[in-house]
């Protein structure tokens, strides 16, 4: 007598998912770095931004050409740290968000892997009916036309 497995809800889903995932004992070995990296990226970005909102009212304090031109080169430079800190940012947050989904894709194909090699089942017999069966006649041609309701005919085409 075979039994059937009954579903795990998906809490213990996620608590066998999380067991599994530390049995695997994958360390990071640059986990501290790429923390360090998120965190300077999003200074920058943050630094960059409030140099570069700085430069406007710089620029536009002063007549001299001089003063201009380094107001200018200030919120510059901070739009550039703006745009490497963004990177930054956002290349080590996606890094750290693209490991778990790619742990979680093996650990789905695991399971349907599991699920496609286990033995099926023994399916239940089909209930006896009592109604007779009847021939069907198919809905489209040899030719691939649809019937619509037309009978079939069994002499030859005429020529």
């Amino acid at each position: 007598m075979t039994t059937t497995p009954v579903p795990a809800s998906s809490a213990d889903r996620a608590e066998r998912f999380a067991r599994e995932l530390a049995e695997l004992r994958i360390p990071d070995p640059a986990a501290s770095r790429a923390t360090l990296w998120l965190r300077l990226g999003a200074l920058l970005m943050l630094a960059g931004l409030v140099l570069a909102g700085l430069a406007f009212p710089l620029a536009h304090a002063t007549d001299s050409a001089l003063g201009q031109g380094d107001a200018l080169a200030l919120g510059l430079g901070g739009v550039a740290a703006a745009v490497v800190g963004g990177a930054l940012f956002l290349r080590y947050s996606l890094t750290g968000f693209l490991r778990f989904w790619l742990a979680r894709q093996s650990y789905d194909l695991d399971r349907l892997g599991e699920r496609l090699t286990d033995p099926p089942a023994t399916p239940a017999p089909p209930p006896a009916t009592t109604a007779v069966a009847m021939p069907v006649t198919p809905a489209v041609t040899s030719e691939g036309e649809p019937r619509h309701g037309v009978v079939a005919r069994t002499d030859p085409a005429p020529r």
